[in-house]
């Protein structure tokens, strides 16, 4: 990652449990554009659950902007070239700016918080996602209810659960709406609980 937002990308992308595999800079092309050879690294590849995968190019809008006074003709005729070759290659393509990926700030705040509860452990202590699966069942609690509930379960490990329950899609949360906090309400993934069926 080279720009603060290619890395707010990859915090979506990191964040997003349809998304099973990604790679950063994966391919670099060379394909002729209006007479000239045009170089060129793809910023990412995405493969989604279902099985497709598209290659993903990231810039700021204005820079693909003709009439805007930060229109870059290099990342223009670069997005051109990517395009091209995927097409030529059979591949979807997809130009993401800024004005996607930085739409809900409330949101991608929340990603940035909740990420490096996922990576605190290894492997999750499945006895504390079994009692917080089983309490959510009954109904939608909060942070607070659940540290509340679970005295015997340090609050750091409450956390932990929760995020990577959020960050797996076995629960969902309001975190797309409201800051990660102690008001932060999370319940059962209704599609999870029926893939599972």
């Amino acid at each position: 990652m080279f720009s603060d937002l290619e890395y707010d990308h990859w915090i979506l992308v990191e964040g997003d449990p349809d998304i099973v595999c990604f790679c950063e800079q994966p391919k670099q092309i060379q394909v002729q554009i209006d007479g000239s050879i045009v170089e060129s690294i793809l910023d990412m590849w995405i493969q989604r659950k279902e099985g497709a995968e598209l290659f993903v190019e990231i810039k700021y809008a204005a820079e693909l902007d003709p009439k805007h006074r930060n229109f870059s003709e290099r990342s223009f005729k670069q997005t051109k070239a990517q395009q091209k070759w995927c097409e030529e290659n059979g591949f979807k393509y997809e130009i993401r700016t800024d004005k996607e990926i930085r739409v809900n700030p409330v949101y991608l705040d929340n990603l940035k918080m909740i990420l490096p509860y996922v990576r605190q452990r290894a492997k999750p202590i499945e006895t504390d996602y079994h009692r917080i699966l089983t309490l959510l069942k009954k109904s939608p609690s909060t942070l607070l209810q659940m540290e509340q509930y679970f005295l015997d379960i340090p609050k750091q490990r409450i956390r932990e659960a929760i995020c990577r329950m959020i960050y797996t899609g076995t629960i969902r949360s309001n975190i797309d709406t409201a800051p990660f906090n102690n008001n932060t309400e999370v319940w059962i993934n209704d599609q999870t609980e029926m893939d599972r069926k």
